[in-house]
């Protein structure tokens, strides 16, 4: 039997191995606020007069690159310090399977190396996602960044839209948009509509601030995102805001693990139908008709059709990895005549866009990572149990991704700020189910 000098040696070998792995505070935190603000926006101020945005655009962004490069290499020397082993985790085999087929895709893409290029942005991404939750040493400094960062982005953007006003306001000479948007706010995002998303994400950390760590600075940041949003009137993160809150509150109450699932689950399969089946379901396209203003969604059933007749040429191993939408392939190669619709940026739905870049089984396995696994970890985390305020925003931001997937392409695009939280959303349940990770 071990002596007790023995034991208080081997104590103190042990905290002397942490502290020498150990990070500072400020590292941490200034580390994970530039993941965050990069996450949320690292494009500021783009001139969408500028005509070469309808150019095809396939050697992608230097300054991103670059960026993305930085960042990944700084926090997988902060991961190497405190210990890569921390993330052995997240190697379950929903996302295993789902990267796994997204790798093998890369192989039969029709353009390889853009999908090469574009999977590595998309893999640092993933890497800095999950890297967050390791570098932050507790909820609190979690929060308080998160909070910093949110101030960044809301202020930055108020500013833009009263000093910069043609860089931050839509307007009639905007490229890319409907002259309908003219007027509304998108502040230092390319896109009202990302703007939108990106507020509501904003409103979501602002409620996990004033739970966690300050209820000043937590309900300043929901005021100020929730008066952006409205500028922008972003139609879908509008509509999608109180069902998150709703929901997500109900699961406060019912706390059973089937119907946690069934409230989880029920809104996502309730967009998808009213997105996807307004073009291939005939009754509910008819009701869509009889009840909104435009049934097309603002065109998007133009894409969504165009979308489904190129995944059905390419059923099993899809066009690639980000080898589809702005490519000369698909922008200047069809056969047939070309239409604004050859020019769209991505499907505006995620789950057509999974199909159509890695196949119908890249599809399921998308599935499997995005909705089976999470909803999984949280039954074994909370099942009969409230959730904590940290398992909250991770589900709300997951429930946030889940729903505006049926209307914009947030699953596989490492330069969206949604497809960015919901990747830490993801990898924060998966990490709660081992330990408590960030959770005091």
């Amino acid at each position: 039997m071990s002596s007790a000098a023995e034991i208080d040696a081997g104590r103190l070998a042990k905290s002397r191995a942490r502290s020498a792995r150990d990070i500072p505070d400020w590292m941490r935190i200034g580390l994970n606020g530039t993941v965050i603000v990069v996450f949320w926006n690292h494009l500021w101020f783009s001139d969408l007069s500028d005509r070469s945005l309808l150019e095809a655009a396939e050697s992608g962004s230097l300054l991103t690159q670059a960026t993305f490069i930085g960042l990944g290499l700084a926090m997988g020397a902060a991961l190497w310090r405190l210990g890569i082993e921390r993330l052995r985790p997240l190697l379950s085999w929903p996302i295993l399977l789902c990267a796994g087929w997204l790798a093998l895709t890369i192989l039969t893409s029709v353009e390889p190396l853009l999908s090469i290029r574009r999977s590595i942005l998309l893999l640092i991404a993933a890497m800095l996602a999950a890297g967050i939750l390791v570098v932050a040493r507790s909820a609190r400094q979690f929060a308080l960044t998160l909070a910093g960062s949110a101030l960044i982005i809301v202020v930055s953007s108020f500013l833009a839209v009263a000093l910069v006003p043609h860089l931050a306001v839509h307007s009639a000479f905007d490229v890319q948009a409907e002259p309908e948007h003219a007027g509304l706010w998108r502040g230092i995002f390319p896109h009202k509509n990302e703007a939108g998303s990106v507020m509501v994400i904003l409103i979501l950390v602002g409620l996990y601030v004033a739970a966690t760590a300050s209820r000043f600075y937590g309900w300043t940041i929901v005021v100020l995102s929730a008066i952006f949003l409205i500028g922008t009137n972003s139609k879908t993160a509008m509509a999608t805001l109180p069902v998150i809150l709703v929901v997500t509150g109900l699961t406060q109450v019912f706390r059973g693990g089937a119907m946690r699932v069934l409230l989880l689950v029920a809104p996502i399969l309730a967009f998808s139908v009213i997105s996807i089946g307004s073009v291939f379901i005939p009754p509910v396209k008819d009701l869509l008709e009889a009840i909104l203003k435009d049934a097309t969604y603002t065109g998007r059933s133009e894409i969504w059709q165009f979308a489904v007749e190129n995944i059905l040429n390419r059923p099993l191993q899809g066009w690639g990895y980000g080898a589809f939408w702005l490519t000369e392939r698909t922008m200047y190669g069809s056969a047939t005549i070309s239409t604004w619709v050859n020019s769209a940026r991505h499907a505006h739905n995620a789950f057509l866009d999974a199909a159509l870049t890695t196949g119908l089984p890249g599809l399921l396995f998308a599935l499997l990572a995005y909705v089976y696994g999470p909803l999984r970890d949280l039954s074994r985390i909370a099942a009969g149990r409230a959730l904590d305020p940290t398992l909250m925003l991770f589900v709300r931001l997951w429930l946030f991704a889940m729903i505006s997937a049926s209307f914009e392409s947030v699953l596989f695009n490492g330069n969206n700020p949604t497809c960015c939280m919901v990747m830490l959303a993801i990898f924060g349940l998966r990490l709660r189910t081992e330990h408590a990770l960030v959770s005091r």
